[in-house]
């Protein structure tokens, strides 16, 4: 009886390891033959010519001129809650009452010259209270951003804090 165990215990420990080397040379294929170059001498990497630099007054003569006009760039503007006009609360979702969700969700907005939201997404919080949060982001308004006296787009974060009802 033992040789019996003993044979079939060899007999799976061989079949596994087949399957596993069958199962890595499906998964990595041998690899196409490499390409060897042979030098005829060694080369000394202090030798090997580098082309000179042009000077620098060359480099900042061929920037080309700043742009005129309004700026129409974006910039970060952190959490934004503190810039807010009106900022609707959220829904709460029943499926998330029944769940007992609560915490408070980060959205990731764009807003535009006029204080718009034109793009929000949730980046934290539960799954469950998200899509509320960013549907609540997107009917935020807030002041507009001014760089230099004009409007711009800026990016940052609305908070919501949603809490067991």
């Amino acid at each position: 009886m033992p040789s019996m165990m003993l044979r079939l215990a060899v007999a799976l420990v061989t079949f596994g390891l087949g399957v596993s080397a069958t199962m890595f040379w499906i998964a990595y294929p041998p690899l196409p033959p490499v390409e060897v170059i042979h030098f005829d001498r060694q080369v000394n990497p202090c030798e090997v010519p580098v082309p000179p630099l042009p000077p620098l007054g060359r480099l900042i003569d061929e920037l080309p001129p700043p742009p005129v006009g309004p700026i129409a760039a974006t910039i970060s503007g952190g959490v934004l809650n503190s810039r807010a006009i009106s900022k609707p609360a959220p829904v709460y979702p029943a499926i998330a009452g029944v769940a007992r969700a609560a915490g408070v969700i980060a959205v990731r907005v764009v807003v535009d010259e006029t204080g718009n939201v034109i793009f929000a997404k949730a980046i934290s919080g539960h799954p469950l209270l998200r899509q509320a949060a960013t549907q609540a982001a997107y009917q935020a308004r807030l002041a507009p951003a001014l760089l230099g006296g004009e409007p711009i787009k800026v990016t940052g974060t609305l908070t919501y804090d949603f809490v067991l009802q």
